[in-house]
């Protein structure tokens, strides 16, 4: 698979026991349906994200045209849609309607784990 940014090919990640597509060049990952879920609690299990909540590294996103954060789906090479993250996160990911995947640019599967944590969505 390809990234939708940079076009570098993706390579396997360990996550604990989960393996994800990342690219090694911006960063962005790739959750096949049903991997963020797992991947965010196991990150919230071990402490791995920031001290910091996610903030001051999405906010230049906010400001990007809706236009401009679609992206191909690097499984199906569909046209992913933008959404908000939680709703009202202001962390824009994309979601391939085609295959169910959501593609993260780099540094935001931390974001959204600090947002969970933040805001206590998460199951002890």
């Amino acid at each position: 698979m390809q990234c939708p940014v940079c076009e570098e090919e993706l390579a396997l990640r360990s996550y604990a026991d989960l393996k994800l597509d990342q690219c090694g060049t911006c960063g962005g990952v790739w959750c096949d349906r049903g991997e963020l879920q797992p991947v965010v609690h196991v990150l919230l299990k071990t402490g791995n994200i920031p001290a910091e909540g996610a903030s001051t590294l999405h906010a230049a996103r906010q400001e990007v045209d809706t236009d401009d954060r679609t992206k191909p789906c690097p499984r199906c090479q569909q046209m992913t849609e933008s959404f908000n993250f939680a709703y009202d996160s202001n962390i824009y990911l994309n979601r391939c309607l085609a295959c169910e995947g959501i593609w993260l640019d780099g540094g935001e599967l931390r974001q959204v784990a600090a947002f969970i944590r933040k805001n206590s969505f998460e199951d002890s």
